[in-house]
């Protein structure tokens, strides 16, 4: 009796189970069925996905532009746990980030953000209202007709640039560093660095460097896979993720910090001096948010200054070292830019910014350069935040979309010959500028970097200044033969070129310190500002 009842009991509890599992069946199988089809792309392993597809799994961004010829402009694929978009074309990034931006500008998240202190960087941000504040700082400061005001800065860092180069041309990676580290923490924090070693740049070159060390792509998947591994006590064997998120939480916590601090001392002696307030980034937003004051209002200052840093001088010393390798490469567009320059702007003095508009050979180098080596090769990855359907097919939400830029730069009906480095198809056939002007190089819709319009100048004027007064040309070994140079860029999702052999010659007569001041227009007192001694040798020898 007590058997049946048992059996019964199974019985009653199986049924309503089988009928729930039968129904859920039936309601997947249908929506499978009803719903658009997902984009094309390659096979799908169990747990593998299509990692095996890739050629290069280190550069998937060469992969995904392979698979454009079989699978179009829109590409789904899943990469280990990972589901994602791949967008091969101007067109679809357009649609998509540009005309539909509600719903493609979120940011995919990661657990390995917070315990590597990068939940504060505006470029991972989630769609939402830190973000928005983030946003807003950097928009009042950076927007386009901002950027004028930093012209006189920007042209005095170049300047300081060109008489580095001048006294110590084997050096170029820590004056172009210089320039780049300068401008920025200048327009930010109103601070100026005395030299490459600065304790300032120091602490936030550190930061960056722990950062990609530790927190690379195949570091991210141990990690996410593993998360345990951050639980670790980091005196045990093995914990080096542990280790590694210890430090990069307080180097982290510097780099807010510590440039905050030399604000407010740098702060103190402007009112001490003169009762003016300095002109940066760090006091218009305080001034401008005085009624606001509050802890999250200060923390969201001090993470906007210190993203700041990184974002613009990273990616303007790595597009500096391509467009220096491309004219290593290719010495005749070298000679035609500087020709350019010698007919607008003649040799008595240097360029600056009211010579832009007749300089359309330089600018065609800038956006050359831009597009033959884009340093964000596959850019920041953008998540959905709802599902959509776009030309029949089904996008699921939450899924990452990756703009491929290298496949938008490759694109040979736009750029034919792709590889090669040719200005000349930024202009037309009268040498005026087309409306190409490789803006995809800084994202898409509202994720496009805020800082554009000031990188852009930076660009220009460091680009223009080198070209108007030192060639740089192949280095020769100790027989007096050409040392051959072999691009290489890492394997990383920020891409810019490594190091390379080179000889940097002015192309001025009587190559001096005296002479580049008459060219710059400096005063003496300038070369204390600037650290340059008048009477120092010069390393570099006249072309």
């Amino acid at each position: 009796m007590l058997e049946q009842l048992d059996n019964r009991s199974l019985l009653y509890l199986a049924t309503p189970a089988f009928v729930f599992a039968s129904v859920n069946w039936c309601r997947k199988h249908w929506e499978n069925r009803s719903r658009r089809p997902l984009p094309p792309g390659p096979p799908c392993l169990p747990i593998l996905g299509s990692i095996l597809s890739l050629d290069d799994p280190a550069r998937p961004w060469l992969g995904f532009n392979a698979w454009k010829s079989t699978y179009g402009d829109i590409i789904y694929v899943r990469l280990l746990t990972k589901s994602i978009l791949v967008v091969n074309s101007e067109k679809v990034a357009r649609d998509l980030f540009e005309l539909r931006s509600v719903i493609y500008s979120d940011r995919p998240q990661s657990i390995v953000y917070e315990p590597f202190a990068l939940d504060f960087n505006t470029g991972l941000l989630p769609y939402g209202d830190k973000w928005r504040l983030h946003r807003r700082i950097f928009h009042q400061q950076f927007h386009r007709a901002a950027i004028h005001t930093y012209h006189a800065e920007l042209l005095r860092g170049a300047h300081q640039m060109l008489f580095n180069f001048l006294q110590d041309p084997t050096n170029y990676t820590g004056h172009v560093r210089m320039f780049t580290s300068s401008f920025i923490l200048s327009v930010v924090y109103d601070y100026q660095p005395t030299s490459e070693n600065d304790h300032v740049v120091h602490i936030m070159r550190k930061f960056m460097k722990l950062v990609v060390t530790a927190v690379g792509p195949g570091a991210t998947v141990v990690i996410e896979t593993f998360p345990f591994l951050l639980q670790l006590p980091v005196w045990f064997p093995g914990a080096i993720f542990k280790r590694a998120s210890v430090e990069c939480l307080q180097v982290g916590h510097d780099t807010k910090e510590i440039p905050f601090q030399c604000y407010n001392g740098l702060t103190q002696n402007h009112n001490q001096s003169n009762g003016q307030m300095p002109q940066c980034l760090v006091a218009d937003t305080m001034n401008r948010m005085r009624g606001f004051e509050n802890e999250v209002i200060e923390a969201a200052i001090k993470e906007a200054a210190c993203i700041s840093f990184a974002a613009a001088s990273e990616t303007t010393f790595g597009t500096i070292f391509v467009f220096l390798l491309a004219m290593i490469l290719h010495p005749e567009v070298q000679a035609k830019a500087q020709a350019d320059i010698d007919r607008a702007v003649g040799k008595d003095r240097l360029p600056d910014f009211n010579d832009r508009p007749a300089l359309p050979y330089v600018e065609a180098v800038l956006r050359e350069t831009l597009r033959w080596h884009p340093l964000f090769p596959m850019g920041i990855p953008h998540a959905t935040t709802t599902s959509d359907i776009y030309k029949g097919y089904f996008i699921p939400k939450g899924v990452i979309v990756i703009a491929n830029t290298w496949a938008m730069t490759r694109d040979e009906q736009k750029y034919p010959n792709p590889d090669e480095f040719k200005p000349e198809r930024f202009l037309h056939e009268d040498g005026s500028l087309t409306s190409d002007t490789m803006s995809l190089a800084f994202g898409w819709g509202r994720r496009m970097c805020v800082g554009q319009h000031l990188g852009d100048a930076a660009l220009w004027i460091a680009i223009t200044s080198f070209l108007a007064t030192f060639s740089v040309h192949k280095a020769f070994d100790e027989s007096g033969e050409e040392i051959p140079v072999v691009p290489k860029f890492p394997a990383s999702i920020i891409s810019p070129p490594e190091t390379f052999p080179c000889q940097i010659v002015p192309r001025f007569k009587d190559a001096s310190v005296e002479r580049l001041t008459q060219l710059t227009g400096l005063g003496p007192s300038e070369f204390i500002n600037m650290n340059f001694d008048p009477n120092a040798d010069i390393v570099a020898e006249q072309s």
